[in-house]
C-alpha cells in the first residue's frame, strides 16, 4: 500500500501563513506607543509642539474617524444593495 506524502505532512506544513488583521493592528499600535514613549524620554524638553495631544482631542479624533468609516461603509453597502 502506497502512502501519499500529503497525508504524512504535519499540519504546520500544510497551513498557509496567515496574518490576523486584528493582531497586525494591535502590533502596529504597540510599536507606535513604544516609539512615542522613547521619543518622550529622549526629547523631553523639545516636545512642546505635541501639547495639543490631549485625551479630549484623541477622543474627538477617534469619534470623527469612526463616523467617517461608518458613513463610507454604509454608502458602499447601500450602493451594493441597489445594484443587486
Amino acid at each position: 500500500m502506497m502512502h501519499d506524502n500529503k497525508f504524512l505532512r504535519s499540519s504546520k506544513e500544510m497551513k498557509k501563513n496567515y496574518v490576523c488583521k486584528n493582531c497586525y493592528i494591535i502590533r502596529f499600535f504597540l510599536i507606535a506607543v513604544i516609539f512615542i514613549i522613547l521619543l518622550a524620554l529622549i526629547q523631553n524638553d523639545k516636545l512642546h509642539y505635541l501639547d495639543f495631544v490631549t485625551p479630549l482631542n484623541a477622543a474627538t479624533l477617534i469619534i470623527i474617524l469612526g463616523l467617517v468609516m461608518f458613513l463610507i461603509k454604509l454608502t458602499i453597502y447601500l450602493l451594493n444593495k441597489n445594484n443587486n
